[in-house]
């Protein structure tokens, strides 16, 4: 009871503070109802509010979606449909979408496996100290492989050098 408490008073804050939009309130509550660390866990509500958010084109909310379709968290798994919300959410230079692509490459979800190519997605990122793009390169060995040079990001956004 003391955590639902402290989730709406974490709402009425959010909603009090004028640089938040409604999806970027909706999106922190998602992140709260899918922490399993939460009391009030609840990945269907969770998901919910994220459909809302990524109709209206939120960013961060792309790619917690496209996680939820990468490892199948309240719907199946979809690769393709994982790859196309981190592509959305990379366009608005969200560049952790970028090392989410890396590890789709790397590991071969989905696309074929391309070293090269996820080098190309997370390098700059994990120079940067990204810890999802750190993770991807350390697990993957990203350093060792040149990258994908016959290959143009292309739709992609690219990294901020």
């Amino acid at each position: 009871m003391k955590r639902l408490a402290l989730s709406i008073c974490l709402f009425f804050n959010l909603l009090n503070s004028s640089e938040l939009t409604t999806s970027d309130i909706r999106y922190e509550l998602a992140k709260e109802y899918s922490s399993k660390k939460n009391k009030e866990y609840n990945i269907k509500k969770a998901y919910n509010l994220l459909v809302d958010n990524v109709n209206e084109n939120h960013a961060k909310s792309q790619i917690l979606i496209g996680r939820f379709f990468l490892i199948g968290l309240a719907v199946e798994k979809d690769f393709e449909k994982a790859l196309y919300y981190f592509k959305e959410a990379s366009k608005q230079k969200e560049y952790t979408a970028n090392c989410y692509v890396a590890y789709m490459y790397a590991s071969g979800k989905g696309v074929f496996p391309n070293f090269g190519r996820a080098h190309i997605f997370a390098k700059s990122e994990y120079e940067r100290g990204n810890k999802v793009c750190k993770k991807v390169w350390k697990d993957y060995n990203l350093g060792k492989y040149p990258k994908d040079k016959g290959w143009n990001i292309g739709d992609y956004n690219k990294p901020i050098n």
